[in-house]
């Protein structure tokens, strides 16, 4: 049977973190090992943790506050088995979640990386108002567009070319909870991008089909919450994309040099030096 090691990084995570654990602990047809690392909470998500007296599941108490991708990381370096996940605290997966992935890898060697849709769930009126639009309306257009072109496994190529369709700016394969990785596979290990915190999920995933196909299953796995509190609410703020994403295309250009052709590669130029414009407009007017 795999052995799939499910890491969870928490922070002030009291609120929701038992609903994540109680999904993740039914799941079926699978050996299972929960790591969470706190990154030094300010509330009782420790206590929530160590309320679950199960022995598949392992409290790390951070004494250092990190900040959230170096809390990812240090929290991935724990991993051990098979098959390594990346679950968010507020995150929930329905019980075949950890069975579909990791039989997805099972069954294609050639891959590293395996991923579903989810669905996604406001909490709160906020959260519906900064970003219920991008999610319920644009983000759910271009993700229906997407999973009409590809199929099981999805070739270098064909992923290249749905990414660069939105000249990299859309985070494809979506967030870390609804995707499974091969622990072998020298991507995961590289860790993520310090540098990054809005677009760190999608580099890192970039990184995945670069040479190697990657995997998908059409089926929703579960559910993304987003409210007031949440990193996606928080990291929406257009000066802060601009900075991340001329980033991104620095590493993309860089990654896909081999692949993208001249065309686009000197697209992809043209909207970075975009990019800079009026991420510099932006910076200026926020600070006046």
């Amino acid at each position: 049977m795999a052995r799939l090691c499910v890491c969870i990084p928490t922070y002030n995570g009291a609120q929701r973190l038992a609903r994540t654990l109680r999904c993740l602990l039914v799941q079926q047809g699978i050996e299972l090992r929960v790591i969470i690392g706190d990154d030094s909470s300010e509330d009782e998500t420790l206590e929530v943790a160590r309320s679950f007296r199960d022995p598949r599941v392992s409290v790390h108490a951070f004494a250092e506050h990190a900040g959230l991708v170096r809390n990812w990381n240090r929290t991935l370096r724990m991993a051990d088995g098979d098959y390594v996940a990346l679950v968010g605290q507020d995150d929930e997966v329905g019980p075949s979640w950890a069975a579909k992935l990791t039989g997805l890898l099972e069954a294609h060697p050639e891959a590293d990386l395996a991923f579903g849709r989810r669905d996604f769930v406001f909490e709160d009126d906020e959260s519906r108002r900064v970003l219920g639009y991008y999610f319920e309306r644009k983000y759910r257009k271009i993700l229906a567009s997407f999973y009409a072109h590809i199929g099981e496994v999805i070739p270098p190529g064909v992923m290249l070319q749905e990414a660069y369709r939105y000249r990299f700016e859309v985070n494809l394969i979506g967030e870390p909870t609804f995707a499974v990785m091969r622990r072998s596979s020298p991507d995961l290990h590289k860790g993520f991008d310090l540098s990054l915190s809005q677009m760190v999920d999608w580099e890192f995933f970039t990184r995945f089909f670069a040479c190697r196909p990657i995997l998908y299953c059409p089926e929703v796995l579960g559910a993304y919450h987003i409210h007031r509190r949440g990193a996606s609410v928080a990291n929406a703020v257009r000066a802060k994309h601009y900075r991340e994403y001329d980033h991104l295309l620095g590493i993309v250009l860089q990654r896909f040099s081999s692949g993208l052709g001249r065309r686009r590669t000197l697209r992809l130029q043209l909207r970075r030096r975009m990019i800079r414009a009026v991420g510099w407009v932006s910076c200026s007017n926020n600070s006046r």
